[in-house]
């Protein structure tokens, strides 16, 4: 580090907020009404099987549909959808029919009782394994192995969301392959 470099002393949540960014999902539930949820909160535990994970607050309305239905689907948006990411992370399930409501499109599971939002180019059906609820902890992660994945032929990853600290984004140029 040079003499030029400053660091400054923050807090962990600033720090955290710091991070490069995390892509967004688009949280799917349920089967007789089904909800979505924008979610930020996500992790990759194993890529054989694949086992992924994600954060939720047990007070959401999605939360208590992760309970009922042992399943879910992740949904991958493209950046034509924002305004309904947007939507579906500041609304209430409970009080409204997200699908309908923000004109999104349930298509059925293949292999959960969830559905997966049509309009999404890449979709995961995760069944529930595990759930992780420490006291300590402001949200509860479900995790779960994906068995079943769609992905359109026209499929870019360079169009789908990220999320960094308050801004949706597209995830920026390759600047080196491997």
């Amino acid at each position: 580090m040079s003499e030029e470099t400053i660091k400054l002393d923050m807090g962990t949540i600033e720090a955290v907020m710091s991070l490069p960014p995390s892509p967004v999902f688009l949280l799917a539930v349920g089967k007789d009404e089904p909800n979505i949820s924008t979610i930020g909160m996500f992790n990759v535990y194993s890529v054989d099987p694949t086992v992924v994970g994600i954060g939720i607050k047990s007070s959401r309305h999605s939360y208590k549909l992760l309970e009922e239905t042992g399943d879910f689907t992740l949904n991958v948006p493209g950046k034509e959808l924002v305004e309904q990411v947007v939507k579906c992370g500041f609304a209430s399930g409970s009080r409204m029919n997200k699908f309908s409501d923000v004109g999104l499109t349930p298509e059925p599971g293949k292999r959960v009782r969830s559905p997966s939002v049509a309009e999404c180019p890449l979709n995961m059906e995760v069944k529930i394994t595990e759930v992780a609820d420490r006291a300590d902890w402001d949200h509860i992660w479900v995790i779960g192995k994906v068995v079943h994945t769609d992905v359109a032929k026209d499929y870019d990853r360079s169009n789908t969301l990220v999320y960094w600290d308050g801004e949706f984004r597209t995830p920026s140029p390759v600047l080196r392959k491997l």
